[in-house]
């Protein structure tokens, strides 16, 4: 599978729907709600099953002025394959981060160049046993009706979901590294650390940004209007945020940063 899509769009959006629906052969109306994407872009604009194909879209695109990114199977299952981070500890230069799987890395912080910072959905699996009373004919004629009701336990899985901030963290050398709020251990931060986890969790957001001079940080995927816009019709973004997370940072890398 290969994901399309472009960026570094005008500010009048309208002037393009014509030109990309010409290209996707689509009405303009449809064109322009491609277009809505927050900013400049990224936004998905086709998704293929072979390179031939993503090619020919690809240089189609081009021709008309466009912009493009693409993600590749392997670069999408590369960031799927993100560590989530259970502690973290700052140093004078370093961070040094766990993961869930007791993994442990340190990275310098003049190496993380991309802070990307989102909503997304977290779920968990409980087990619960529910108990049920009835009637029970065969006990009672035994007993002479005296056990009238048996009691019977069902045990079933609960899957809970719920809406969570995390951090995707890009450093050029080192796996992604993925700071959810709701699976971080805050100690490290010390006097810091509030009474909740979201306050917990936007303290280290600030912490990383004061420390990590050179670092873009980006937080388009706040947003779920703006994650449905940048994925387009075909993808949700409660399933699919790894993509979205994964074509921001590309177009972050190629992007020059704006100088003031």
């Amino acid at each position: 599978m290969y994901v399309i899509a472009i960026y570094n769009l005008k500010e009048n959006k309208q002037d393009l729907a014509g030109a990309l629906a010409a290209v996707l052969k689509v009405t303009p109306f449809e064109a322009l709600s491609r277009l809505r994407a927050p900013g400049n872009g990224p936004c998905v604009v086709g998704i293929v099953a072979e390179q031939e194909e993503a090619t020919r879209l690809t240089d189609q695109l081009e021709a008309n002025g466009f912009s493009i990114v693409t993600l590749s199977d392997d670069e999408i299952e590369a960031e799927a394959d993100q560590w989530a981070i259970r502690r973290f500890e700052f140093s004078e230069q370093n961070l040094t981060v766990e993961s869930n799987d007791g993994k442990r890395l340190t990275v310098a912080y003049r190496e993380i160049g991309i802070l990307l910072r989102g909503i997304g959905i977290s779920s968990s699996t409980t087990t619960e046993t529910v108990k049920k009373r009835k009637l029970d004919l065969t006990s009672a004629v035994i007993s002479g009706g005296l056990k009238l009701m048996k009691t019977t336990k069902t045990v079933k899985e609960v899957t809970k979901e719920e809406r969570e901030g995390f951090l995707t963290l890009y450093a050029a050398g080192h796996p992604t590294l993925a700071f959810h709020e709701n699976g971080l251990i805050y100690d490290s931060l010390g006097p810091l650390r509030g009474l909740s986890r979201s306050a917990n969790f936007i303290q280290l957001i600030a912490e990383l940004r004061r420390r990590c001079h050179a670092a873009r940080y980006d937080e388009r995927l706040l947003n779920k209007a703006n994650q449905t816009a940048l994925l387009g019709p075909l993808l949700n973004p409660d399933a699919y945020i790894v993509i979205a997370t994964a074509l921001l940072a590309k177009v972050l890398i190629t992007e020059p940063r704006e100088t003031t």
